[in-house]
């Protein structure tokens, strides 16, 4: 659908009821007839409108639309000639004349018309802007630019019709001309400047240093807006707000609704330095808004550091906040929570401890226990596991059991790990969580013994990411238990630990003695792992030999359909996934 042809249902808005019960019989019935869609006999009928009162522009726009459909666009120049023929002529005539004489091709008279909507308008863009748009309907882009150009010329206004001319230059791939002309209108009208941002940030990298040197010149608060824009854009969300900051007014309202537009940007950029412009772009937000906002703000900034990953800058805003009395109570608990995770990432569990239970009350019950959960997680990254139960106390929610299992196995209790697994089922946590404790429950049900104290060191280390540490635990565990009663399974997990990394010697090792014949549970996954790892060392005819093995003494595994897909790659039938 062509932009300037209005939907009909938005011309019978507009009309209302009582201005279509004034409009004669044939009026009515093209209406009906272009809604039904017989658009041949809409036009016949919008023309015989047309016939009593040639300048009714609600008829001449409904010939024009139905005409569309019918591929005749020019067969309106008789009513369009008789239209402008009668005084006075509305503005809606002009562009459906303009239009009509684009289809034809006919630039003389699009001229011709302009001109004459022109003089009955002195100083209005409008007759200009039509022409130009109507040029590039017929993809007439020099057509248009003289039109914009013609209508600067006779408005005697350097800044007129800037938009459409950045929009065209654009168009044709010349953004210095564009930046140029952006920067005309947004100083006219500020409005344009997320248009101007969206069709600017568009330039290839090539461009892009030539367009912030020719911004770096100018030295008006609307081309810092810009270039700030720009930088953020172009993924340097720090160096746009240092060049906005810069020129910053110290106070006043300008400066606020600054910043909040270059927030608007940030908020949809990617990444840490994107967070961390926010984080100080809210932070300038909060020194120059009223004491009732600035706690608010402060603690939006506090969040942005956060995710930055800048504890400092997220602890100095949250500084004062949570104790502030006159601070909302929303804010004060908002601020407790968030300075909260910033002491746990900060390593400083037993302050975290301390300023929870002193704004427990304040917080909502979920997020409170969130956070608790959290600071569990926490004393097990750092081996306090006394702690962390301590912390954890009575949880009996699912989350709760599931990070009570965790505790029991790295403390060694098997038994007492098994039983709160099973408890909290497959719905606790996230579906990452769910899998990884159905993996450990697999690993920890062969076992027969109910306390194993040294398979819960090598999965606290392993948890606290020393992997080198816990393969070697794993390994020494395995070696005290029967193939059939979790040693294959724990060296099957061993293996898999040391080729991810990138220890394929012990990988290969470990993996042969989880493969034996006495353990046909984990016996086909340790082959089909042993099988990859051997296809990651380019050693095809070994991998051959391995996946058929598995296949042929384990027919019945669910794996053996991997096996398969694995044997065609190695024997190059397929390419490798």
């Amino acid at each position: 659908m062509i932009r300037w042809a209005a939907p009909l249902a938005l011309l019978l808005a507009c009309l209302g009821p009582g201005t279509l019960h004034a409009q004669d019989a044939a009026m009515s019935r093209a209406f009906e007839l272009e809604r039904q869609g017989n658009y041949a006999g809409a036009a016949a009928a919008y023309r015989t409108v047309l016939a009593a009162r040639p300048a009714s522009a609600a008829a001449l726009l409904g010939l024009e639309r139905v005409l569309l459909p019918l591929d005749r666009p020019t067969d309106i120049l008789p009513q369009v000639r008789a239209a402008l023929a009668a005084a006075p002529a509305d503005p809606p005539v002009y562009g459906v004349a303009l239009r009509a004489w684009a289809a034809a091709d006919e630039p003389d008279s699009m001229r011709a018309v302009a001109e004459r909507w022109a003089a009955k308008v002195p100083g209005d863009e409008a007759p200009f802007r039509e022409w130009g748009a109507a040029a590039l309907a017929r993809r007439d882009r020099a057509g248009a630019v003289a039109a914009y150009r013609r209508g600067r010329e006779e408005l005697h206004r350097p800044d007129a019709l800037a938009a459409e001319l950045a929009q065209v230059a654009v168009a044709d791939g010349d953004y210095r001309g564009a930046l140029g002309e952006w920067l005309a209108a947004v100083r006219s009208l500020p409005g344009y400047r997320g248009i101007a941002v969206s069709t600017l940030a568009q330039a290839p990298d090539s461009l892009r240093p030539d367009l912030l040197t020719q911004l770096g010149h100018e030295r008006d608060f609307t081309a810092i807006q810009l270039e700030a824009n720009l930088r953020t854009r172009w993924g340097d969300p720090l160096g746009g707000l240092r060049r906005l900051e810069s020129a910053l007014p110290a106070e006043g309202p300008a400066a606020t609704e600054a910043l909040h537009d270059f927030l608007a940007q940030l908020r949809t950029a990617p990444g840490r330095d994107a967070r961390a412009a926010q984080g100080r772009a809210l932070e300038l937000i909060a020194g120059r808004s009223a004491p009732s906002e600035q706690a608010r703000f402060r603690l939006e900034a506090a969040r942005a550091y956060t995710q930055a990953g800048d504890r400092n800058a997220a602890h100095r805003m949250l500084v004062g906040i949570a104790d502030d009395r006159s601070a909302p109570a929303s804010v004060s608990a908002g601020a407790s929570s968030t300075l909260v995770q910033v002491l746990i990432g900060e390593g400083k569990l037993d302050d975290a401890v301390r300023r929870l239970a002193e704004h427990q009350a304040a917080m909502p019950a979920d997020e409170y226990a969130g956070l608790r959960r959290r600071l569990v997680l926490g004393y097990i990254g750092a081996g306090n596991l006394s702690r962390a139960e301590s912390v954890l106390g009575a949880d009996s929610t699912v989350d709760g059991l599931a990070l009570g299992g965790r505790i029991r196995l790295y403390q060694g209790d098997l038994a007492g790990a098994v039983q709160r697994f099973e408890a909290a089922g497959p719905f606790a946590g996230d579906r990452d969580e769910a899998t990884e404790r159905t993996a450990l429950l697999a690993l920890l049900q062969p076992i027969e013994t109910d306390t194993l104290p040294e398979l819960g060191a090598a999965l606290l280390r392993l948890a606290r990411g020393d992997t080198a540490a816990a393969i070697a635990g794993l390994d020494r565990v395995a070696a005290t238990l029967p193939p059939a009663h979790g040693a294959a399974e724990i060296r099957l997990l061993a293996g898999r630990l040391a080729g991810a990394a990138a220890r394929p010697a012990d990988a290969e090792r470990l993996l042969r003695a989880a493969a034996v014949p006495g353990a046909p549970g984990p016996a086909p996954a340790a082959e089909l792992a042993l099988a990859d790892l051997l296809l990651q060392q380019k050693r095809p005819a070994d991998a051959v030999a391995q996946l058929e093995h598995l296949i042929l003494t384990y027919p019945g595994s669910a794996l053996v359909p991997q096996a398969r897909r694995r044997l065609d790659e190695a024997r190059g039938a397929v390419p490798r996934t």
